[in-house]
């Protein structure tokens, strides 16, 4: 066999996305793949990584379960929505920060004289920081 880079985010459509990755993954793990590596530039559910409520759902452990049970045994992740999903996984997690490649962009652009950025949460104004840095 040979080794596999599935790139596939999990993207609205979220479900129809996760679903086109897992399928993929199976059919390169029953085609005898050496290796399974699942790249994905957005983890759809990764902002449901823990209980807001009493008997809310963990998805995005779900989702983890799903992508290990179909056959991956490598991920490579940008931007997370929090460091905790990588321990989620029971294989190897790389979890690349997209932050700095953003940010040199709108530099080589001249994008960023008047340039505002913002956050939809708490959890991601230490990454807005960084971008406006």
């Amino acid at each position: 066999g040979v080794d596999v880079f599935v790139v596939q985010p999990t993207c609205p459509p979220v479900n129809e996305n996760l679903m086109e990755l897992l399928v993929m993954i199976d059919a390169f793990r029953r085609a005898s793949a050496s290796r399974i590596n699942a790249v994905i530039p957005y983890y759809g559910y990764g902002r449901q990584d823990r209980k807001s409520r009493a008997r809310d759902p963990i998805t995005a452990k779900l989702v983890s379960n799903l992508i290990v049970e179909a056959g991956a045994q490598r991920i490579v992740a940008v931007d997370l929505h929090a460091n905790q999903i990588q321990g989620f996984f029971d294989i190897p997690v790389d979890h690349l920060p997209g932050v700095p490649t953003i940010a040199e962009y709108f530099r080589t652009k001249g994008m960023t004289d008047n340039a505002v950025v913002l956050s939809p949460d708490v959890g991601g104004v230490t990454r807005a920081r960084d971008l406006a840095a």
